[in-house]
């Protein structure tokens, strides 16, 4: 316990020692900061592409999975299932754009207030809405399927709201049968032209010293 404590203190050390890196959008619309060991920046997933306004990867940052800084226009989405593949830009692309249109309007709009409880919810949507009584039968199925995608056994372990930005970290298995695994992050809640700036990660259970330098990633975040 007490070699677990020092390598956790170290690892906070080590993350808030470091050299920030300050971050300017090619575009001129935003800047972030954050620590030189997250390595070099470059254009992420989909970055600039629909919902997703401006993706951003690490080289080195500490995760498997994710770990994208991402800004998102419209109702606001959210990296790596973390709330199931409905509220997914990625899964999401699963669906013919009209279809998809059809869902992101039915989902609950996610804001700061309601954030955590729809972490830990299994299921975020009825197929059987009226809105979607001219859907087949097969695509009422595959929107309940895709709400569950790699969202199995939620477990929010820690939730918590400062101001306009919520921190989590939660538990949940990529479908029954299969091993847990924890997906965290900060997701910022903006008003305007963008909805979120958000970074989340997965994998192994973040310490403490991860999901700190994320939430300052996050708050850091500044509009041009």
């Amino acid at each position: 316990m007490i070699r677990l404590l020092i390598s956790c203190a170290a690892a906070v050390l080590m993350l808030q020692s470091a050299p920030a890196v300050q971050y300017e959008d090619p575009g001129g619309r935003f800047t972030f900061s954050y620590p030189s060991t997250f390595g070099s920046s470059a254009a992420g997933t989909n970055d600039g592409f629909a919902d997703r306004a401006a993706a951003v990867r690490f080289s080195r940052f500490p995760a498997t999975y994710g770990g994208e800084a991402v800004l998102t226009r419209g109702a606001p989405l959210i990296d790596l299932q973390a709330v199931g593949g409905l509220y997914d830009s990625l899964t999401l692309e699963v669906f013919p754009a009209p279809l998809r249109a059809l869902v992101v309007a039915q989902l609950p709009r996610l804001t700061a207030a309601n954030f955590c409880a729809a972490l830990g919810q299994r299921l975020h949507i009825d197929p059987d809405l009226p809105a979607f009584g001219p859907l087949t039968p097969q695509q009422k199925q595959a929107i309940g399927q895709t709400d569950l995608m790699r969202n199995t056994n939620p477990r929010v372990v820690e939730c918590r709201t400062s101001g306009d930005t919520i921190t989590f970290d939660k538990e949940r298995a990529f479908q029954a049968g299969y091993p847990a695994q924890h997906v965290y992050g900060a997701v910022r809640f903006l008003r305007g032209s963008f909805s979120t700036f958000q970074l989340i990660a997965g994998g192994a259970a973040p310490d403490r010293a991860t999901l700190k330098t994320v939430d300052d990633l996050v708050a850091s975040f500044r509009l041009r």
